[in-house]
């Protein structure tokens, strides 16, 4: 509840959608966990901060119950992998495809990563790096592949027309340029010697390196130069990257250490603001991607701006505004990151035109699994609603782009949350302390978690990927 107080039902309980009341037998306690009353009970469903069942709610009437449901052991079919292998298991916000792929290192964009709970609401802008807009009717597929409840609450195309030799590009703040000319990288080096092929090219050969065994916030440099840059006015950095499972696996860990008490966290989570500060302590202590460039006059190296987004899936393309480039027609470059976390495909020079405002499309139809779904529509286009999407469910967004341009750019805007399944190979890691540990001093736990870290790594990726759930033969009902 959100006054601190529990209430467990137990066999059979309502709901009275009308009232908006969950009623049954059942016991209430205290904020000290004190037993108060055992009873019939009628709870107002705004008073609750977090439902936690143990059963899949499929006769459920109201959304508002669903979206606020931690499902905690669900007997699933998770397959060896993942109980052999509880913290390799797969997991992801909502994925977005171009094309009906069912390769998910090809996801065209990720939703809302970070927005685990309903108090962490956020909207999330992904550069879709289309190569060209054939006709004025644009689709994106939208999958829950993952043992999650994904509460969508708006998905919209951001375009801006582009004509040849034009490029839209998308800062970490969210803001959008219009630029020319491309500058490859000349040569880039990191620990392991020269990386220039693994960033020249936008072809998934990603540089990536192995995290330091004794300690997992250790930093890393890579050092990268661009020759015969003909104009050094207005630049900007384009960068492909993402993460690693390193964050994916630290969440799994941090789930089991909540144990049976995850409903008593989320609850947590979902009345203060100050938990929720301090609840993502490891990524802020892990980092961002730091921008340093090379000052020859001061023989300094300056910085500029970092880059940041969560998210192991698809790769994020985004572009950081240079200043106080040197005159001459080289350009050096110095990205620190943590080791073993960030994973980069591309990077590159280009001139900024102009900062520009992109149009924002709604979508025009929403198919469910080949069928329209108005439901899904309306609950997408009213802002007080949600789409809930479920293990296995699959959405293709229309949209009609204006006929005012041959060609756009294209962004994907989707704001929403999701609640991971609390798996049940999870619960016998509960420890408290060590949750403690990973909150409060973030510093020492990844210290101490790198041993651990170690077992999986060099095997994390091949079981993360190959634990999925497919849509095109697996639903939520089915189940």
């Amino acid at each position: 509840m959100k006054n601190g107080e529990i209430c467990i039902l137990k066999d059979k309980w309502a709901e009275d959608t009308v009232k908006g009341l969950i009623s049954g037998y059942g016991m209430r306690y205290d904020f000290n966990r004190h037993k108060t009353f055992e009873g019939n009970i009628s709870i107002p469903v705004d008073s609750v901060a977090i439902f936690e069942t143990n059963t899949k709610l499929s006769k459920v009437e109201s959304k508002r119950t669903i979206i606020l449901s931690v499902l905690t052991g669900v007997d699933v079919a998770m397959g060896l992998i993942c109980l052999t292998n509880p913290k390799a298991c797969f997991g992801s916000c909502p994925t977005f495809y171009l094309s009906d792929t069912t390769n998910v290192r090809f996801a065209d964009a990720e939703g809302f990563t970070s927005a685990i709970s309903p108090s962490m609401e956020y909207a999330d802008i992904d550069a879709l790096n289309n190569k060209g807009v054939s006709g004025n009717h644009f689709s994106i597929i939208m999958k829950n592949e993952a043992l999650e409840t994904h509460c969508v609450n708006d998905v919209k195309l951001f375009a801006y027309p582009r004509k040849k030799g034009e490029r839209i590009y998308q800062t970490p703040s969210d803001d959008f340029y219009l630029c020319q000319n491309t500058y490859p990288v000349s040569a880039a080096t990191g620990n392991e010697g020269d990386i220039t092929s693994l960033l020249k090219n936008e072809d998934h050969q990603e540089r990536f390196s192995l995290s330091d065994k004794n300690n997992l916030s250790s930093k890393e440099a890579i050092y990268v130069n661009f020759n015969e840059v003909k104009d050094l006015n207005d630049l900007g950095l384009i960068l492909h990257f993402r993460q690693t499972l390193m964050t994916t696996y630290l969440f799994y860990a941090a789930m089991g250490y909540m144990g049976n008490n995850v409903g008593d966290v989320f609850s947590l989570l979902e009345t203060s603001k100050e938990n929720r500060m301090k609840f993502d302590g490891t990524a802020k202590e892990l980092g961002k991607i730091e921008v340093y460039s090379w000052n020859e006059k001061k023989h300094i190296w300056e910085h500029q701006d970092s880059f940041f987004e969560q998210g192991p899936i698809a790769i994020n393309k985004q572009m950081l505004k240079l200043n106080n480039i040197a005159s001459g027609s080289n350009v050096k470059l110095k990205l620190v990151m943590n080791k073993g976390l960030w994973r980069l495909d591309y990077l590159a020079l280009s001139n900024i035109k102009e900062k520009v405002k992109p149009l924002e499309i709604s979508p025009e139809s929403i198919l469910n699994k080949g069928k329209l779904d108005n439901s899904a529509l309306n609950a997408i286009l009213d802002p007080k609603s949600y789409l809930i999407s479920m293990p296995g469910n699959e959405y293709k967004f229309n949209f009609n782009l204006p006929e005012q341009s041959n060609d756009y750019e294209l962004f994907l805007y989707s704001k929403g949350y999701y609640l991971e399944w609390m798996r049940e190979h999870w619960i016998k890691d509960q420890n408290l302390l060590k949750l403690r540990e990973m909150v409060v001093k973030p510093q020492k736990f990844l210290k101490q978690e790198a041993g651990n870290y170690k077992q999986y790594e060099k095997v994390i990726e091949q079981l993360f990927w190959s634990s999925k759930i497919d849509t095109k033969t697996n639903t939520y009902r089915e189940n």
